[in-house]
């Protein structure tokens, strides 16, 4: 791959992040190539737990205000005083209304809902609605309806939702997941709490899902790819400023294998009297390329002296 391509996309991207992808091996400096590899295998994984982790976050939701809705009789339950909420759950409640409000919408049960954030609704597993409230230990029941009774236990399921939390949180916020070890068996068990909530969404999910896919091909494909798009240099030495003549131009957009070597571009100047006229009194051309980089344009003093000679003829 080339190192000016990875400086590129280094300058935008930052090091400090790339850094975080980078591998050293036996006190080597780390290969950009994989580098850059790990970082899209990374984006890749995102990309396929995106489905799971959405149906996992809106199913929750809709069946913990299904079974509150049912229990206190009322859409808003959360203002239900007898559902006590905690401190910062209450405060997360006016967070969303007041978020509905500034839009000039009305304030509604099913905005309040949506607008909720997934730690929201994993905070209601916690002991103090247990002890405080009604929603548990029935609302385990409720909930995920097809969960083995044998499984009917807060803390464990507490636990299985704080770690869709966390995958959920790095995932939508294009964070690092490619180094977690145990992220194959987070992914089983993000399906199994679909499945616990819903036979058919599972099925959906499982109809969605390239986790497995994306996992086991590993950092082949993307480091194939980046090899393919963007090669390194080649071995043949390339003089300075070597100009070659060509019938017509090359469409190297995609990279194709070029008289100097291989090389991306394209782009075409075509030169008018004015510019030969201003050549020809010794005065220099600027080419800017693509934006980002400056070429100059001279005649050589023996074609000036030609020139010169054949205009005075």
């Amino acid at each position: 791959m080339q190192h000016l391509f990875y400086h590129q996309v280094e300058a935008l991207f930052s090091s400090e992040r790339l850094a975080a992808y980078a591998v050293s091996q036996g006190g080597a400096a780390p290969d950009p190539c994989a580098t850059l590899a790990r970082y899209l295998l990374n984006m890749a994984l995102c990309e396929s737990l995106y489905s799971p982790l959405q149906i996992a976050e809106v199913a929750l939701r809709n069946a913990i205000h299904q079974h509150l809705t049912h229990l206190f009789g009322r859409e808003d339950w959360y203002d239900d005083p007898s559902f006590q909420l905690t401190v910062w759950a209450a405060d997360e409640v006016g967070k969303a209304k007041a978020k509905i409000t500034k839009t000039r919408k009305p304030v509604t049960a099913g905005r309040v809902v949506a607008e909720l954030q997934f730690g929201f609704w994993t905070s209601l597993f916690e002991a103090h609605y247990e002890q405080r409230t009604r929603f548990l230990p029935g609302g385990i029941k409720a909930v995920f309806r097809h969960l083995p009774k044998s499984l009917h236990h807060r803390k464990d399921r507490k636990n299985d939702l704080e770690n869709i939390r966390q995958l959920r949180n790095r995932v939508f916020h294009h964070e690092r997941i490619v180094h977690w070890q145990d992220l194959d068996v987070r992914h089983e068990r993000l399906l199994e709490v679909i499945g616990w909530i819903s036979p058919a969404l599972r099925q959906m999910a499982e109809a969605l899902d390239r986790f497995k896919a994306v996992r086991a091909g590993g950092l082949k494909p993307w480091l194939e790819k980046l090899r393919r798009h963007w090669p390194a240099a080649t071995t043949v030495p390339a003089k300075p400023g070597l100009i070659e003549i060509l019938p017509t131009p090359l469409s190297a957009t995609n990279g194709i294998e070029t008289p100097f070597g291989h090389r991306w571009g394209g782009a075409v100047f075509r030169l008018s009297l004015e510019h030969l006229s201003a050549m020809q009194t010794g005065q220099t051309l600027a080419l800017d390329v693509m934006s980002e980089y400056i070429t100059f344009l001279q005649l050589s003093p023996e074609a000036t002296a030609n020139l010169s000679t054949s205009s005075q003829a």
